[in-house]
């Protein structure tokens, strides 16, 4: 799951009241009926300069896109599939403008997204549990309290929560685990059955001993084979023998890769977007 599809499918606003007596009530700012006009142009105009770091971006395009996509969403709450709250759309824009703004994400934040975004997790909250059959991100159940980031799997079709785990819970290492120890934490773990618990991380500058799967510590950081002390994960292009090493956790052919921007593809460029 990526944080942008997260962000995108949550946006609603504060609804005003009066408090003097006699008086009627202005109308709520955002409801079902025009929620998708109000928000489509500003998410996008939230996203603009990411989208021209990357792809490259088309206004009508994108407003278009996230129009269509907030009608889904509509139909969803109507059908029983997902909430609608009101009360959330100018806190969630606003918790997502630093990350538009910042484009390109590094691990310390997708740690610090689930408490970040949590007003985004509130406007159009999916009720789909783990493991049940899905269609979009937005339709899953997610929860700022289990520290969890959900998806609909794109070859599953299923709900997915991944998961960032306190201190001393188990945890696995694996390739495709959706379980990671949270910041500041490591998975110390048994070599043979690459299970374990979580512990704190060393510090940058401690000493280490270099392994290719040497986790002590923690991500966006190794443990550097010359120095053996801990050191900062390394910018894209710099030469790498492993994905530890990297900020964007991609070796590619001996050096980091890049990180992906925050928006691209159908979110900067709408549907027809390659």
């Amino acid at each position: 799951m990526t944080l942008p599809t997260l962000a995108a499918t949550f946006v609603l606003g504060l609804a005003a009241c009066s408090d003097e007596p006699g008086e009627t009530p202005p109308p709520p700012k955002y409801t079902l009926d025009n929620v998708c006009a109000k928000v489509a142009p500003q998410l996008c105009e939230v996203r603009k300069s990411c989208c021209e770091k990357g792809e490259g971006y088309d206004e009508a395009a994108c407003i278009t896109y996230e129009t269509e996509v907030c009608a889904q969403n509509i139909a969803d709450v109507e059908a029983g599939l997902m909430t609608f709250d009101a009360n959330s759309v100018d806190a969630c824009v606003a918790a997502l403008k630093p990350y538009a703004d910042k484009c390109y994400l590094t691990i310390p934040d997708y740690y610090n997204a689930p408490e970040d975004l949590e007003p985004c997790s509130k406007v159009f909250a999916g009720k789909l549990t783990e493991n049940s059959t899905c269609e979009r991100d937005a339709q899953c159940a997610s929860s700022v309290e289990k520290r969890e980031i959900v998806a609909c799997d794109d070859d599953t079709k299923k709900c997915t929560a991944t998961r960032f785990l306190p201190l001393d819970a188990a945890c696995k290492v694996s390739a495709d685990t959706k379980e990671l120890c949270d910041q500041g934490l490591y998975c110390d773990f048994d070599l043979l059955a690459m299970e374990g618990l979580c512990q704190p991380a060393k510090e940058l500058g401690a000493a280490c001993t270099p392994s290719p799967i040497q986790l002590s510590c923690g991500l966006n950081a190794y443990c550097d084979a010359m120095t053996k002390v801990c050191t900062e994960a390394k910018v894209e292009g710099s030469t790498c023998q492993s994905p530890l090493e990297c900020q964007s956790l991609k070796c590619e052919a001996g050096a980091c890769g890049p990180i992906a921007p925050f928006f691209e593809g159908e979110q900067c460029k709408g549907s027809s977007a390659p």
